[in-house]
């Protein structure tokens, strides 16, 4: 792809004040405003020169080439600005450098800076680890110290309440319940991401969730995250892949293994990629995928959507996290 402008990222980019230290994605980000939901780095790292530099302008956002027009909640489209890259909704948006290092907040109107927050933490940020050679995915992951599960599943397949109940019944730390960070290396590993989950309050009521772990998400009227424990502190090994499909109309508890193309078709349905008309980077996503089935053991798992079954589902998933333990 050719570029017709060359990069000048510094432009337009105002400090917010003291940058403060993050993690996502086994990566260190230093961010001159406040990033919800995120945790600092580990102690051990808290010095380290950070992978993704992020900083907040009041300057327009620049005008770019679209490349590519996302469906859904914030329907961020992508552009291409010389060298960099511009994720845009409506008049804020992401300005990444060719490196995916340094990124420019555009804002505007500081009043959209939460949401402007919101969408570089949930939506951004995955995409962007990427181009620091992470593997991005539509999914809920969790664990403890044995291991990690990856869930995943369409829309309103129950990841959430799923992940939610594993977490509240076994104690089990939630690394993300939406977009998940894998490092696809000799021994697949999962990354720490947003920890928690996000409930309606149906599910908060079936869960019998405490208003102690409970915070209401802007822009969410009638929804909360649930953070019960601290987010993970290290990469823990991936044990197990769920793929979640639709209830059964009886009461059985139904926890089987896959293996063959279908599981690459279901699992590539849920990729992240950064740039999506990318042919490359999606040949790229699908082997390295390919992959981790092939290495990570893949379940089916379907149950009743009654919040009376869960006490049963958490037992028959949990023992699927032991499978590399010591």
């Amino acid at each position: 792809m050719s570029f017709d402008r060359p990069s000048r990222l510094a432009d337009s980019a105002r400090p917010a004040g003291t940058a403060s230290s993050y993690a996502f994605g086994g990566l260190r980000l230093s961010s001159s405003f406040p990033l919800p939901f995120l945790v600092a780095p580990p102690a051990a790292n808290a010095r380290a020169v950070a992978d993704i530099h992020i900083e907040l302008s009041f300057d327009e956002l620049p005008d770019g080439r679209l490349i590519h027009q996302s469906v859904g909640r914030y329907g961020l489209a992508l552009h291409c600005f010389g060298l960099d890259w511009i994720f845009r909704h409506r008049a804020t948006g992401v300005r990444v450098d060719a490196t995916g290092r340094r990124l420019v907040c555009h804002c505007p109107q500081p009043s959209d800076l939460p949401l402007l927050a919101e969408i570089l933490v949930r939506r951004i940020l995955p995409k962007l680890c990427y181009l620091h050679g992470r593997l991005p995915i539509h999914a809920a992951t969790l664990g403890d110290d044995a291991g990690a599960l990856l869930l995943l599943g369409a829309s309103s397949s129950g990841k959430s309440t799923t992940t939610a109940a594993l977490a509240r019944n076994l104690g089990w730390r939630i690394f993300s319940d939406d977009m998940s960070i894998l490092d696809d290396g000799d021994r697949p590993l999962a990354l720490g991401g947003v920890p928690g989950v996000s409930l309606w309050q149906d599910a908060v009521d079936g869960l019998d969730i405490s208003a102690a772990h409970l915070s209401p998400m802007a822009g969410y009227e009638g929804k909360y995250a649930y953070r019960p424990a601290a987010g993970p502190s290290a990469p823990l090994p991936l044990n197990a892949i769920i793929l979640l499909s639709a209830a059964t109309d009886d009461s059985a508890i139904r926890l089987e293994p896959l293996a063959g193309p279908e599981v690459l078709v279901m699992i590539c349905s849920q990729i992240v990629p950064f740039n999506p008309r990318d042919p490359v980077e999606n040949a790229d996503l699908m082997r390295r995928f390919n992959r981790v089935a092939t290495d990570v053991p893949v379940f089916a798992l379907s149950y009743p959507r009654t919040y009376a079954m869960l006490p049963a589902v958490v037992d028959t998933v949990a023992p699927l996290i032991d499978r590399w333990a010591a």
